[in-house]
């Protein structure tokens, strides 16, 4: 199958074409620069488009199947999410519409919710909306945390460690959020099933690890793999929320936005074996260790 993998420098996308390649397909990578990553194969093909702007017709052109995976967490320089989550993800199953794709692979997030209140969150729902009322043969997926080496939210929890938290780290409200991690190399996997997999057509698909972890749970790990000692301080989450929405404003390099914190009141965590059942593979247990 030749995949077109639009997102494919992001942290999903540098897992996913190799495994991809090592699956026997040929890959389209598909970024904004158009470029490519050590180790990509020559089975890979770079080209250049921004789901913002322009290029995609020409990005999608011979492609059997399309992955999306562009999405921002938080807005920054001038990105918004209605520009890039919703409006983009649009523009990228139109553009398949119009190259004939037989299969469209679209990743979105747990706890997606029709709720401006919550930006991020209903960005993804507006983006699910487009693809699941398309013509395309698609297929959605809805992870929990990723980790996996260059990810996001583990990295940040590293940052805030080491850079935010002068002997103490604040924890919202009392750490109990939970979430189930989930392999960004299992997501892979997942991907690559619902792409060759016929009967996967028309299906959203929540998913994550094979346990539920809490936040402070999570931070004790980053702790324990990083060396670094702070002493956790539990800071009720409406105030938290006063905080980052100065912080957006004022400090946009705060490492956790207004949204994200909003977002907590949202569950990220689905059946401990829904991945097994879905995709009859034990997922891999949270492993920290590249955060060393």
């Amino acid at each position: 199958m030749k995949v077109a993998v639009v997102g494919a420098t992001g942290f999903v996308g540098s897992h996913l074409v190799p495994h991809l390649v090592t699956a026997g397909h040929r890959v389209i990578a598909v970024s904004r620069g158009g470029r490519r990553l050590d180790g990509w194969r020559e089975a890979v093909e770079t080209r250049a488009a921004d789901v913002t702007d322009t290029g995609l017709g020409e990005a999608l052109a011979g492609a059997d199947a399309v992955v999306h995976l562009v999405a921002i967490p938080r807005e920054s320089g001038g990105r918004t999410f209605d520009a890039v989550n919703a409006r983009g993800t649009k523009r990228v199953v139109e553009a398949a519409e119009r190259a004939g794709v037989n299969r469209f692979v679209h990743v979105s997030a747990l706890g997606v919710i029709d709720d401006p209140k919550l930006a991020f969150l209903d960005s993804k729902w507006r983006g699910e909306q487009a693809v699941c009322s398309s013509s395309l043969d698609w297929v959605v997926l809805r992870p929990s945390l990723l980790f996996g080496e260059g990810d996001g939210f583990f990295n940040i929890v590293k940052t805030t460690l080491r850079w935010w938290s002068p002997g103490i780290v604040v924890i919202p409200g009392r750490g109990d959020a939970r979430f189930q991690p989930l392999s960004v190399d299992d997501l892979a996997i997942a991907i690559e099933k619902s792409l060759t997999e016929p009967d996967r057509a028309a299906s959203v698909y929540e998913l994550g690890g094979p346990e539920h972890v809490t936040y402070n749970e999570i931070v004790n790990e980053v702790m324990s793999v990083t060396g670094m000692k702070r002493l956790k301080l539990g800071m009720p989450i409406p105030l938290i929320s006063a905080l980052t929405a100065v912080t957006d404003k004022v400090l946009p390099i705060f490492p956790v936005s207004h949204d994200q914190i909003s977002s907590l009141q949202r569950p990220n965590f689905t059946d401990p074996d829904a991945f097994l059942r879905t995709f009859g593979l034990t997922p891999r247990k949270l492993d920290l260790a590249y955060l060393a």
